[in-house]
């Protein structure tokens, strides 16, 4: 007959012996030892029933048995007290998952509910966790990404941060004819004119092309207008252009160093994820920075959707090839809130496409920070989707200058040496 369940009750402790075999295994996992353990406390004359009780009977036998104990018997006992001792940490530690005391942010525990007495709305709050005192006003930082990451750079250098830019944009004069150019702003948009990456593998083959380990063989587009005017753009680099193959070829060792010298001045480096769908030429299997606009990228290139760990090991591929140079270089990844304009998956609309896509790089960061030192996520994309009010322009795409201000000044709480206003204030 199969046996009953193991009964756990506040009130009574533990009533049965299901009970009493279920926590030895939870806590030691030698099985004769819990057997062991097992016959001796079931049948004490003093049989105990709660669960302090259990931690008073255990603490007993070890402190009983260690010292008296010699050769192997004493190694196989201390294995087990260290097992016992890593169970009671460990409950202690549980016992205390959801309590604000010792958290980073203590208000950061529940959700908030602004209908319980002294709730707060969503709206009230920064999603701030622990803080990381990474920058000041002389730290040397540098940025890359989506269109939102070119918001953090202007921001950055409107206030005044040391903001690297080794490469400044010009009107084409001097080869590279970059889209947007205007004379009249004082504020680059990246570190150099490497123009917008929309996904991982972009950043790690920019990389790769810095410091001459490998990269795309050089592409260039013929794009023709109406006036009869005519430009070769570089798929490769998100809205910059040249007059020619010669200007291209010319700018080459120039842009190049420039992106050397970003990456090994820079400190702190900011990379806003984007987009997880991409396309590849089939020739090399390179990416381009974003998806195809002209009939023969479309003959020579077909659509990608990344997976989780796809993201993870182009970004570490990225960290490995700059730290070789910088190894100081720390990254503060981002999740950009800006949404795909469009999906290359048929059976997708362009919504659910999209929350796939954050999903997957939201996930991707996660085990990035997780799995390599001095790389800090900055929950930019949480704030945006989750805490800020009237967040979007007019295209309900991109997101307001309140916005982003709101948002850096949660970047300072969160990474600025002498503090800022406190999580949540």
């Amino acid at each position: 007959m199969a046996a009953g369940p193991a009964v756990f009750s506040d009130q009574q402790g533990l009533l049965d012996d299901g009970a009493l075999a279920f926590l030895l295994r939870s806590i030691f996992s030698d099985r004769a030892f819990q057997a062991y353990l097992f016959q001796q406390i079931s049948t004490a004359p003093n049989r105990v029933r709660t669960y302090d009780e259990l931690l008073e009977v255990l603490n007993g036998f070890f402190q009983q048995t260690i010292p008296a104990a010699e050769g192997e018997d004493r190694d196989r006992l201390l294995a087990h007290a260290a097992e016992y001792q890593r169970h009671c940490a460990e409950t202690e530690v549980a016992r205390n998952a959801y309590s604000g005391e010792g958290k980073a942010n203590p208000m950061g525990v529940f959700w908030p509910n602004p209908t319980r007495k002294d709730g707060r709305s969503l709206k009230q709050v920064t999603p701030v966790g622990e803080r990381f005192p990474l920058v000041d006003r002389t730290t040397a930082i540098g940025s890359a990404g989506s269109c939102f990451a070119y918001e953090i750079a202007r921001n950055l250098q409107r206030r005044g941060f040391n903001y690297v830019v080794t490469e400044p944009e010009h009107d084409g004069s001097k080869g590279a004819i970059v889209d947007g150019y205007d004379p009249d702003n004082p504020y680059a948009r990246f570190s150099a004119t490497w123009g917008l990456i929309f996904n991982t593998p972009s950043l790690r083959q920019l990389a790769e092309r810095a410091f001459g380990e490998a990269g795309p063989s050089p592409v260039l587009i013929e794009e023709r207008f109406p006036d009869g005017g005519m430009i070769y753009t570089d798929p490769y680099r998100e809205g910059v252009a040249f007059a020619g193959p010669d200007a291209f070829t010319a700018d080459s060792p120039n842009h190049l160093d420039a992106v050397r010298r970003a990456f090994t001045e820079t400190e702190v480096f900011i990379v806003t994820l984007g987009l997880n769908e991409c396309w590849e030429l089939k020739a090399d299997g390179t990416v381009l920075s974003n998806n195809p606009r002209r009939g023969w990228m479309y003959a020579l290139s077909r659509p990608r959707t990344l997976t989780v760990a796809e993201n993870v090991e182009e970004v570490e591929r990225f960290l490995s090839l700059v730290r070789k140079h910088n190894p100081n270089f720390k990254v503060i990844l981002s999740l950009s809130p800006i949404p795909l304009i469009a999906t290359h998956r048929p059976d997708q609309h362009v919504v659910s496409a999209n929350a796939h896509s954050k999903a997957v790089l939201r996930v991707a960061a996660e085990e990035i920070v997780a799995r390599n030192d001095g790389v800090y996520y900055f929950p930019s994309y949480e704030y945006v989707m989750h805490c800020a009010e009237d967040a979007w322009c007019p295209d309900e795409r991109h997101v307001t200058d309140e916005t982003v201000g709101k948002i850096m000044e949660m970047f300072d709480d969160m990474f600025m040496k002498d503090g800022g206003a406190a999580p949540d204030a």
